[in-house]
């Protein structure tokens, strides 16, 4: 087991540096935008979350909201954004893999990359793998998004929280490994300098999962600044850089035992540890991400206070892999799926340097005011985003050969550049604005409404098949929350989303490949109910409907038998209902539970066989349930688990072959002392404790291809964290 010595040296010079006693400190009244707590890990019980937009208490807010905390990552030694999901059950993967760049499903419905994710508060492209080590919690808003976000798909919003300075001096050195040979150092530290408030985070990391051939390496650079300028006028500002380098995962697919063309069968066995991109001339997937951030707070009067806030984000990209897709060694081509004896085409693909930017900003005024006898509560904004995507001119995408997934075998290169990639900018401009009133006692509205200017446009790298359009859409909410008694709250909501996609750049596959499609309007209703059981433990139940459209694929002419791609020709139902309960229901035992069941079904399709039929990769039930518990009799010593369940989920559009339902449990435990006069917490985590091989997810990619990812066998990590 070899740790990556890139950065250590850093580490321990910054260590050393975070001990230093600070002269400087600033006064508590000068860290407005820094809040500190009092409350004993682990922070289960949250009270507001900045993704819902209206700054109230997740206890009266007519929306359902996840927040998975900083600490509740760590206790379950969290190394991935895949990990985190199961952490609740109405979050699942969506082609999670090893290597590559993770993805978010909410409410059966994945995310877009582009469109549903914020950093702070802030649009960012999810187009790189997220560093958790610096972020102090992950909210989840799920159901439509469309007035916090704009252009989104339905499922949710997620916002990552960035760690801020502390009023207070502190240092945590983290070093852990695991049973596959990966091991980590990760510094965290929190300072005050000439009235400057500082919290740098910095991560050195060898990578290593329990697939074959799949070493890398990751660096993680992250400082956040602080300071206020006046009584009423606060800055803040970070900046983040990640550099990860590892190859990828790819997924399997379904055999054809019938010789029809089609994949129809599960593999079997499961070799959870099979890595088909494991040629001598596989490239590791490779990412440099940096975003920067700015934003300024002021107070005008006790009731009105305005915020600017505006980042940067870059990923550039070397996209590389020995890619296994259909199989052509048979008597009939088959796609999607394998040979039915295992048999797998082989495609050398590359597409290096791809250049992914975004930038966002955001000004807003919130205020309280009375008007008609009521209490009301405003806020106004307008914000802008810009993306674009700069590709190689080529990609290549070559057949190489055939290999087998039971005896893989060795095949030749070639990198040759034949494939053009597609360029796209995407620019908005959006208005809105909300109003929560106070209706009566024990009643709040709240409504709201945002205005998109949408201009996009693509084209291929030689010029050639350019699409450009300009839209204005708009995206209403509305919610009514009742209060019958304290701490109990009834609500119901309705809002829109807008919906955008594109084409894949497949140009072997489609007519139109790569490019972008006409906006398109989604829509929620949900009606939920929240108890505050006691003032650190909120249990919360909702049921929703929400209809979304897709894109599907018209057929071929004779002039182009390729299908062509158009917005709208496909229309799924999601319904379903949630239970969940998140916080402490004593001193010493936390907990975080939900159960999800959801009918997802598509309404309308091109091809009239799909419509009634399940929505794949999406179960009907799944339930997850995290405790922790202090044990009396040994101070500092913590026990936790996590049980997961999920029912079967279908893996083609048919319903024909389905992953069969499947469990797992993890446990840890934590123990805190003081060594050498400083807090020292150990953690030990075991990941499937039961080394059970199931099919954990069958994502049908935008394509058309169906892909296998099998479970993560069982994983010990231990940690070490010692504070100064």
């Amino acid at each position: 087991m070899a740790l990556s010595l890139k950065l250590t040296p850093l580490v321990a010079a910054l260590a050393a540096l975070a001990t230093l006693s600070t002269h400087a400190q600033i006064a508590p009244q000068r860290m407005e935008t820094v809040t500190v707590t009092g409350k004993a890990a682990p922070l289960l019980d949250v009270d507001n979350a900045d993704v819902g937009g209206f700054g109230v208490a997740l206890a009266k807010t007519p929306q359902s909201v996840t927040v998975l905390t900083s600490d509740l990552l760590t206790g379950n030694a969290v190394q991935s954004l895949s990990q985190a999901l199961k952490l609740d059950a109405s979050l699942s993967d969506n082609y999670n893999t090893t290597g590559y760049i993770e993805s978010v499903s909410v409410r059966g419905f994945l995310l877009d990359q582009s469109g549903n994710y914020s950093r702070n508060g802030l649009a960012i492209s999810n187009y790189a793998p997220v560093a958790l080590e610096n972020k102090e919690r992950i909210e989840v808003l799920k159901g439509v998004a469309g007035l916090q976000s704009g252009v989104s798909a339905p499922g949710g919003l997620v916002n990552y929280v960035t760690k801020v300075p502390l009023k207070y001096a502190f240092t945590a050195v983290s070093v852990g490994v695991d049973s596959n040979g990966a091991a980590k150092v990760h510094l965290d530290a929190s300072r005050v300098f000439g009235g400057v408030g500082l919290r740098l985070n910095v991560v050195d990391e060898h990578m290593d999962s329990p697939f074959d051939q799949s070493s890398g390496s990751r660096q993680l650079f992250s400082l956040a600044l602080a300071t206020a300028l006046g009584r009423d006028t606060s800055v803040s500002a970070n900046f983040e850089y990640q550099r990860q380098s590892q190859p990828s995962v790819p997924g399997l697919g379904l055999l054809d035992s019938n010789g029809d063309g089609v994949g129809d069968t599960l593999p079997s066995p499961i070799n959870p540890r099979l890595n088909l991109n494991n040629q001598s001339w596989s490239l590791p997937f490779q990412v440099n991400a940096t975003t920067a951030e700015i934003a300024l707070n002021h107070r005008f009067s006790a009731d009105w206070q305005g915020r600017f806030a505006a980042n940067t984000q870059t990923s550039i990209i070397n996209d590389r892999i020995a890619f296994p897709d259909g199989c052509s060694s048979g008597a009939t081509y088959v796609y999607p799926g394998l040979c039915g004896n295992g048999d797998v085409d082989v495609y050398d693909y590359r597409s290096e340097g791809e250049r992914r930017s975004l930038t966002s900003w955001d000004a807003r005024l919130d205020g309280k005011f009375k008007a008609l006898g009521m209490q009301q509560a405003a806020r106004l904004g307008l914000s802008g985003r810009s993306s674009r995507a700069d590709l190689p001119a080529m990609q290549a995408y070559n057949y190489v050969g055939t290999t087998n997934i039971f005896a893989p075998i060795a095949l030749p290169a070639d990198p040759t550049l034949t494939v053009l990639n597609t360029n796209s900018r995407e620019r908005a401009l959006e208005a809105y604005g909300s109003l929560v009133s106070d209706l009566g006692a024990n009643v709040q509205s709240f409504i709201g409404v945002r205005v998109s200017r949408l201009s996009r446009s693509s084209e291929q790298s030689d010029g050639s098949e350019a699409v450009s359009f300009e839209q204005t859409v708009s995206t209403p909410w509305a919610g009514l929350a009742w209060t019958p008694s304290a701490g109990t709250t009834l609500y119901a909501s309705w809002g829109q989303g807008v919906e955008l996609e594109t084409v894949p750049n497949k140009p072997a596959l489609f007519a139109n490949p790569g490019q972008v499609l006409p906006a398109l309007k989604s829509e929620q209703t949900e009606i939920g109910i929240k108890w505050q059981a006691h003032p650190r433990l909120l249990l919360s139940a909702a049921a929703f409907s929400i209809d979304k459209p897709y894109a599907d694929d018209l057929p071929g002419t004779v002039a182009n038998p390729l299908p062509l791609r158009v917005a709208g020709a496909k229309t799924a139902r999601h319904r379903g209902f949630e239970l969940t309960a998140a916080g402490r229901v004593d001193s010493a035992l936390s907990l975080q539970a939900s159960l999800m069941a959801l009918d997802a079904t598509y309404t309308q399709a091109v091809d009239p066989s799909l419509v009634g039929q399940r929505v794949t990769n999406v179960p009907r039930f799944k339930g997850s349930l995290f405790a922790d518990y202090k044990i009396a009799a040994v101070p500092g010593l913590s026990l936790n688990g996590l049980a997961s369940f999920e029912g079967a989920k279908t893996a083609t559009a048919d319903g024909s072959v389905e992953l069969p339902r499947a469990w797992q449990l993890d446990l840890g435990g934590s123990y805190q002392q003081r060594l050498a006069g400083h807090v020292t917490t150990w953690r030990l985590n075991v990941e499937n404790l039961t080394d059970r091989a199931y099919w954990r997810e069958a994502p049908t990619t935008d394509w058309g291809g169906i892909y296998l990812f099998p479970s993560t066998p069982r994983t010990v990590r231990l940690s070490a964290t010692v504070e100064f």
